[in-house]
């Protein structure tokens, strides 16, 4: 197998992981490179949109360098954006896409990848094996097997030089160093070296880290803050973090000391002042002192966003607000969550976006 093929695959493979554990918030498969997230989500719906973008990067929602956010379609095989109404701006034309971040979007044409703007003309013309999208003002990008980090201008401000690597966050990226992960800064300097078997983004301060099977953290002077003893865990989200211990889960403050004695079969982080739990085979939401808010009794369940969560009965989704009320009725095959006023869904086959009154803005051919 060609080492192309394989760092390819490679990325491609830890780049989906992280994609998971940011929505489910899982440790324990690996992950590398990490992207726009959709939602955090428990037992996520698997959204196979056809008619969206079955890329690298999940297709998402995201803010235009004008502050009007578009949205990721496919039409014909070929990607493109529209705004929060449903009408296309950004005509398909790409063979592949990311959503928006920082004001530009990857792009692909034939087998290469650039930066398109709002207006879907080029920034940075397509150069690139891969491409990520832009945090903190800088990008990871492939050439010639090797991962680097480009600026909105396409210029490398750290040279290729890494087999996987992960965005910038709280002005650290994750980086692979032999077959160990470690953190780099914007200058590309090591700051904390390569020494855990996995790694994730800064959150809250605290970066995830495992070594030999267990799961803690680690602050940005590389400092073990919560010794690795987890068997999974959440990163930190406001000011808590979910960690499976002796087959139950509970919530960690900064300090590593547990929050409340609640337990639960499955958590993951706090959103919006509300955690998601499992009890059972039901899902429901508690607040940070561990108090039931809404009872566990959906079938499936999604983080709070934009004050809606989706959630599944018998096998149809809808959202509710923070009281439990449905806001809008069930009656999506998939859901996802909201950002920007819109949210991704599936229904009789088709993928769609819906808006906060349940109406469909767009929906595929």
């Amino acid at each position: 197998m060609s080492r192309t093929f394989t760092a390819i695959i490679g990325f491609l493979l830890h780049y989906t992981m992280t994609y998971l554990f940011r929505s489910l918030s899982i440790v324990g498969l690996g992950c590398a490179i990490a992207g726009g997230c959709l939602s955090s989500i428990a037992n996520r719906p698997l959204l196979s949109l056809p008619a969206l973008a079955q890329s690298a990067s999940p297709p998402s929602q995201s803010q235009s360098a004008q502050g009007n956010p578009l949205f990721q379609i496919r039409q014909n095989d070929k990607l493109g954006f529209i705004n929060r109404s449903g009408k296309i701006v950004v005509s398909p034309q790409y063979d592949d896409s990311h959503a928006f971040s920082e004001g530009l979007a990857v792009a692909q044409l034939g087998e290469k990848y650039g930066y398109v703007n709002p207006r879907g003309q080029w920034v940075i013309k397509p150069q690139f094996e891969l491409a990520e999208d832009f945090s903190e003002g800088l990008a990871a990008a492939m050439i010639n097997d090797q991962l680097g980090y480009i600026n909105a201008s396409g210029q490398w401000v750290i040279k290729p030089q890494f087999f996987l690597v992960g965005p910038f966050s709280e002005g650290m990226a994750r980086v692979l160093i032999g077959k160990k992960y470690g953190f780099i800064n914007r200058q590309g300097k090591v700051v904390v070296p390569a020494q855990y078997n996995l790694a994730h983004d800064f959150s809250n301060g605290l970066a995830k880290v495992q070594l030999r099977g267990r799961v803690g953290f680690i602050n940005k002077s590389g400092q073990t803050v919560i010794a690795p003893q987890f068997y999974e865990a959440s990163p930190f989200q406001e000011g808590l973090a979910a960690v499976e211990t002796n087959q139950k889960w509970r919530y960690i403050q900064p300090n590593g000391q547990f929050a409340h004695v609640a337990q639960f079969d499955r958590a993951w982080a706090f959103s919006e002042g509300l955690g998601l739990v499992r009890m059972g085979l039901k899902y429901g939401f508690i607040s940070k002192a561990g108090k039931i808010v809404i009872a566990p009794k959906f079938d499936r369940a999604g983080s709070f966003s934009e004050g809606k969560a989706w959630v599944t009965v018998g096998n149809k989704q809808g959202y509710i607000n923070k009281t439990g009320a449905f806001v809008i009725s069930p009656r999506f095959d998939e859901a996802s969550n909201f950002k920007q006023g819109l949210a991704l869904i599936k229904t009789g086959g088709k993928a769609g976006y819906v808006n906060p009154s349940g109406q469909i803005v767009w929906q595929s051919p």
